[in-house]
């Protein structure tokens, strides 16, 4: 049983997709903190970044709230005209609660993308970093864990190790954004 995990970025790159089809089980993580200028409320197309305005505060991403969505969304849209089309498709998700709009986002780019991957949501747990991740493997009775390329920077492979899950590392990426890809290929 191969699982991978990540949290729920805002329209993400065709690698995140790449990993949710690559694994049996998915885990979108909701209960750890949100990440200020990480990539859960923007995301980077042709080197300028387009991002919703979340309120300011330290808080877990399941009760993050986005500042403006609709007004920032809209601006998205705009300076993004030749993806209109696709960034349409998911008008009815943007809501005022980060999770629910990027966990709805994820969902229609799924099925737009045809990704089969059973997708699950973690608990609350005072678990963190790697610990964290073994237990959500361990739940789900992994044998191995896809970790994204960064996760050689971070992980505590000896500890997957002791617990017999083996990591593997994403390679062979395409790297570019998943509007691009849906706009290529689909």
């Amino acid at each position: 049983m191969k699982i991978g995990i990540h949290q729920p970025n805002f329209l993400p790159w065709y690698p995140f997709f790449q990993k949710i089809n690559d694994v049996d089980i998915f885990i979108i993580l909701k209960e750890p903190q949100f990440e200020k200028n990480n990539f859960q409320n923007r995301f980077s197309l042709n080197d300028e970044w387009y991002t919703m305005s979340v309120h300011k505060g330290m808080m877990p991403i399941k009760n993050k709230e986005y500042f403006n969505p609709q007004e920032d969304w809209e601006q998205i849209k705009k300076k993004l005209h030749n993806y209109e089309n696709i960034l349409s498709e998911f008008d009815e998700f943007i809501t005022n609660n980060l999770f629910e709009t990027n966990y709805s986002i994820i969902t229609k780019m799924l099925q737009i993308l045809d990704l089969k991957t059973q997708i699950v949501l973690d608990y609350p747990t005072e678990l963190k970093s790697t610990d964290r991740l073994i237990d959500l493997c361990k739940t789900y009775n992994a044998t191995s864990y896809l970790s994204g390329l960064g996760g050689n920077k971070y992980l505590d492979l000896e500890k997957f190790e002791k617990e017999n899950i083996n990591v593997e590392f994403q390679s062979d990426l395409n790297k570019i954004h998943s509007l691009q890809y849906i706009k290529e290929n689909l």
